[in-house]
């Protein structure tokens, strides 16, 4: 399975800094980078001649490539382009959105395309935040909030053109946002690939960053995350009813979840992760990746009450246990 991890970030937020910076790094030359004009993407000074229509080769060996039609079709293409021998075989791939996209679209496809699912698995979402101009834009558009709520990581950009007292404020209403993911300071967009290409969503260090920052935080806009913490082991049919009854009745406004459960009857605990209708297939883990067993669930929506999400879960529980 070839991991794709996607950066977003509002306009003018340091996107481009970052990939260009990334793509530099060891170990990214067999990396296939997605974005959505070359005119746009600052790339231009690491290309060489050689170009195959819509695609080209990086000079350190990177496939690029720009999304003219449907992300599907694209990573399809790539993969046929890869077995005519057209184009080197790559093992990573990073996905740039447009400064005004919703990436949850983006991490549907990627979750429930059946065309993908054999060859590639989501990775991790990046969000770039402009220091200077990100307390304007989380006040204007729903996009720079929400690229900043569905992120596995922030990034603070351009923290160094910025007061320390204003960054300090921003910090706090990104937080607010978005408790779950771990915010960083980057200067110039240098930072990590393992930012970008660590161990994924069901693996044990990004699971364990969202569930420990995981916590009831309310914010100043619509969206807010908290968490659900249940002690008792759980019956699999009540959670699985639980989670398609939200998803198909609230979908909209669940922008994503992400938990370790105590499911009743399992030898390890199972990962569940969603955004908005789509949920990945469980995942049943071979060990705790800490010394807690108990179920924990990360959520992060948009008017919707932990307390609605504790009672649903309860009936849910309630009726599996009256059945059995």
């Amino acid at each position: 399975m070839i991991p794709v991890s996607i950066i977003t970030g509002f306009l003018g937020s340091g996107k481009t800094t970052l990939l260009n910076h990334i793509v530099r790094q060891p170990g990214m030359a067999d990396t296939a980078v997605i974005v959505n004009e070359f005119g746009e993407i600052g790339l231009d000074h690491l290309l060489i001649e050689q170009a195959f229509e819509d695609t080209v080769l990086l000079e350190n060996g990177c496939i690029c490539c720009s999304i003219r039609g449907d992300l599907v079709d694209t990573l399809i293409d790539l993969e046929h382009r890869v077995e005519r021998g057209d184009l080197p075989a790559f093992s990573k791939t990073i996905v740039e959105t447009t400064g005004l996209a919703d990436p949850a679209p983006i991490l549907q496809t990627l979750m429930s395309e059946p065309r993908l699912q054999q060859h590639y698995a989501l990775e991790r979402i990046v969000a770039t935040v402009d220091a200077v101009n990100a307390a304007g834009q989380l006040d204007e558009f729903e996009e720079c909030v929400k690229q900043i709520a569905l992120a596995d990581h922030l990034l603070l950009t351009k923290s160094d053109l910025s007061s320390p007292a204003a960054a300090a404020a921003l910090k706090e209403r990104v937080r607010a946002v978005n408790p779950s993911a771990p915010l960083s300071e980057i200067d110039h967009g240098k930072a990590s690939p393992d930012i970008l290409f660590g161990t994924g969503p069901g693996g044990e260090r990004d699971l364990t960053a969202w569930l420990h920052h995981g916590h009831d935080h309310g914010g100043d806009t619509a969206i807010n995350s908290f968490a659900l913490t249940i002690d008792e082991p759980l019956p699999w049919e009540a959670v699985k009813s639980w989670l398609e009854s939200i998803a198909s009745l609230r979908g909209s406004d669940l922008l994503r979840v992400k938990g370790i459960l105590n499911v009743a009857g399992r030898n390890g605990p199972v990962v569940v992760h969603g955004v908005q209708h789509v949920f990945h297939p469980p995942v049943e883990l071979d060990a705790w990746p800490d010394e807690t067993r108990t179920t924990r669930i990360v959520f992060i929506t948009r008017n919707i009450e932990k307390i609605a999400l504790e009672n649903a879960l309860s009936a849910f529980v309630a009726r599996a246990s009256a059945v059995a």
